[in-house]
């Protein structure tokens, strides 16, 4: 019988973390189960969801991407201040959100790929900026105070909606961007660069795989999933904030990592990543059932993904030594 392969292990883990974590809410609580609240946790899970996609490739390639989130408030308010102070149809606002997006996925590839700066150190750093330009073309009253103005547009607003049966649209979106990306990491060319690149870089950069191209389209698609994520975030609030999507990020790396992607690069991948979205959300989700103030929630849930993190750490060096005396036993044998 083959040995089972160290992701599939590690996948199984992880959905069986789920099953315990939805088990434990459903039996503990009244209302965890019910349709409307599944469908609320599937909406939420999305917002995170959308952000890993693009996370999930930075950090298979051995880096990381922290600024996800605060590009994603940045392209909101770039929507909000051209709706507020011009008369630009709706199609020009949306192309230049999302040229806004690209360009700070491609600024963040140029930082980490030309400029040679650790990813986590880059991304970190661009995240301020963004953050900052989000504070510049922030909706201000005429004291200059920063303030916030509904969207009324009804297409804007109807993203924020349900599809049928309670499924909100952002979630069906979440879902397919979700295949889509799987299938471009197993199926595609592109795919297999991103995994090569942080399994090894020197030998793929000797293999001819460009590391600048490689970077580049990673933090690229990261920058389109948080122009989606802010389209439908405005659908969902209606408005924007100065703080809207700030906690995105960690929360899509912590997903991500307990899906099982390993920041050294060369492991992950999207079925993973949704997995890690879910237990993220339902540990959430079930903690607010138990009625604890919100500083008993976030240290409950904090202390739980911390253990899982430390798990997953532990996990991943358990699994090396193993392949590394797999690969000393099979050299010895070759050499008898």
């Amino acid at each position: 019988m083959k040995q089972m392969r160290q992701e599939t292990i590690r996948r199984i883990i992880s959905l069986v973390l789920l099953v315990v974590l939805i088990a434990i809410f459903t039996f503990t609580t009244d209302t965890f189960l019910s349709w409307d609240n599944i469908a609320t946790m599937l909406r939420e899970s999305a917002f995170v969801g959308i952000i890993a996609i693009g996370i999930t490739g930075c950090i298979i390639t051995g880096g990381n991407n922290l600024s996800g989130g605060y590009a994603l408030g940045m392209i909101c308010m770039v929507f909000a201040h051209l709706y507020h102070y011009t008369s630009l149809s709706l199609i020009a606002i949306i192309l230049i959100c999302l040229l806004a997006g690209l360009v700070s996925g491609a600024f963040n590839g140029f930082v980490v790929s030309i400029l040679q700066i650790n990813d986590f150190v880059a991304t970190l750093s661009t995240g301020m900026i963004f953050q900052g330009i989000t504070y510049i073309l922030a909706i201000r009253n005429q004291y200059g105070s920063i303030t916030s103005e509904m969207i009324k547009n009804p297409t804007i607003l109807s993203l924020g909606g349900k599809f049928s049966n309670g499924i909100f649209y952002v979630t069906i979106v979440w879902l397919v961007m979700t295949l889509i990306m799987q299938l471009v990491l197993k199926k595609t060319k592109i795919g297999t660069y991103i995994y090569a690149m942080g399994s090894n870089r020197k030998s793929a950069e000797y293999s001819g795989i460009s590391f600048i191209k490689i970077k580049m389209v990673v933090f690229i698609i990261a920058g389109f999933c948080s122009f989606v994520g802010a389209m439908f975030m405005l659908g969902r609030l209606g408005t924007c904030d100065v703080d809207t999507g700030a906690a995105l990020s960690l929360q899509a790396i912590s997903a991500t990592v307990i899906g099982g992607a390993v920041f050294s690069g060369g492991r992950g991948d999207m079925i993973g990543t949704f997995i890690g979205v879910l237990i993220m959300q339902v540990l959430r989700n079930g903690v607010l059932k138990y009625g604890l103030t919100t500083a008993q929630q976030s240290i409950i849930s904090g202390i739980i993904i911390v253990l899982m993190l430390v798990f997953d750490a532990y996990y991943n060096e358990y699994m090396q030594k193993r392949t590394t005396r797999a690969a000393a036993i099979a050299r010895e044998k070759e050499g008898k």
